[in-house]
């Protein structure tokens, strides 16, 4: 394949997922400014592929800086890029500290007429913005996302490409002329080229769109008030814990709010909504990792407690209990206090049901209310 229509290539994909991620920073920038990032980087590439493509009309000067400094934008962009998908913050230095490094290589390099040094440095430095970027995308803020492996390979790619094409220089040395040189090695490397804008492109897409799909899962099983699991996701969680009928005991605790009406008729729903977001966050705070915590329903939460001794269960229980006693209200400036009812299951399911073990947690919790509430109560189940 001949040089031009390499170039042709290179520049057509990534001029059209500039765009496309131009418009989708139309829709989505304020919440998702990675889009727009990559639109940017994207453009600053085609921008430096089309100014390498004319650089026999270029003056030397322009030959030295300019494309090598728009890759290096590029790439800059793309580091950028993955931190703020990651949730990070953009660091600006990632773009001007390799172009001010390129300039003090190439203004002398360029006094004696030394282009293999401008073209050594600008392929370490790609080597190392793009495997700084490939560790980004490899790191733990985008565990569960398959996507990731293709903008690690994309990006690790370069990285290698960069390390070649800077031992390509090395050995050329004096030899080398002004610019790129039509050789097989160019014609490699922008095979390599279209294969890297290709899949960072399509990755990109693919790995923006996998997260909305997973976030769209986990709102589909939270509580919109509490942010803890909701009654469909408890419900399924403890249907599998019976399902697997390991043997191995598990606590179930559920924990209601008393005269909890009390608390909106004297300081409003709003308030009430605020005890209930306080408690949630509370027992959320005093369970294990491995424990689910749900809102089952109005002031009503639910705690599993997978693989716990009896004494263990009772302790995480009655822990939680006279927290929430204790609990300072913000909103109630006359010292006013909650307490908190429950019901407890201890074993190792048996052979219940999700339905019969919450019916005998139920009774066990409004045995807890009958009985003066501010307790717990076990539940009589086989």
């Amino acid at each position: 394949m001949e040089k031009f229509t390499l170039f042709c290539a290179n520049l057509a994909i990534l001029l059209v997922f500039s765009a496309s991620f131009l418009a989708l920073a139309g829709k989505f920038g304020q919440q998702q400014p990675f889009w727009r990032t990559w639109s940017l980087a994207n453009l600053l590439l085609a921008l430096s592929l089309g100014v390498f493509s004319m650089e026999a009309h270029l003056p030397p000067f322009a030959v030295f800086l300019v494309p090598n400094a728009l890759l290096l934008l590029g790439f800059g962009l793309h580091w950028n890029a993955a931190r703020q998908f990651a949730g990070h913050d953009a660091d600006h230095s990632r773009l001007w500290l390799p172009v001010v490094a390129l300039a003090a290589v190439a203004v002398p390099a360029m006094l004696n007429g030394s282009y293999s040094t401008v073209y050594i440095a600008t392929n370490l430095l790609v080597m190392v913005l793009a495997g700084m970027t490939a560790l980004v995308y490899a790191g733990k803020d985008f565990g569960g996302l398959i996507s990731r492996y293709g903008m690690v390979f994309a990006f690790v790619l370069m990285a290698a490409e960069g390390a070649i094409r800077a031992t390509h220089g090395l050995v050329l040395g004096a030899i080398m002329g002004v610019g790129l040189i039509d050789d097989v090695v160019l014609i490699t490397h922008l095979l390599v080229s279209l294969v890297f804008v290709a899949l960072a492109g399509a990755f990109g897409v693919g790995i923006s769109f996998e997260r909305t799909a997973r976030q769209q899962q986990e709102i589909a099983i939270r509580d919109p008030l509490t942010g803890i699991y909701n009654r469909r996701e408890f419900d399924r969680r403890l249907e599998a814990m019976l399902s697997a009928r390991s043997g191995a005991t598990f606590g179930l605790v559920q924990f209601d709010l008393d005269y909890f009406k009390k608390v909106n008729d004297r300081y409003g729903h709003v308030a009430g909504d605020d005890a209930l977001i306080a408690v949630a966050g509370l027992i959320r705070d005093n369970i294990r990792d491995s424990d689910c915590i749900a809102r089952l329903g109005g002031e009503e939460f639910g705690v599993l407690l997978p693989d716990v001794g009896r004494e263990g269960a009772i302790a995480i229980a009655e822990r939680i209990r006279s927290l929430v006693e204790a609990l300072p209200l913000d909103f109630a400036s006359d010292g006013y206090r909650m307490t908190v009812s429950a019901g407890l299951y201890h074993g190792t399911g048996g052979q219940l049901t999700c339905r019969s073990l919450m019916q005998a947690v139920d009774r066990s919790l409004y045995r807890s209310k009958d009985n003066g509430r501010n307790q717990i109560s076990f539940a009589e189940a086989a």
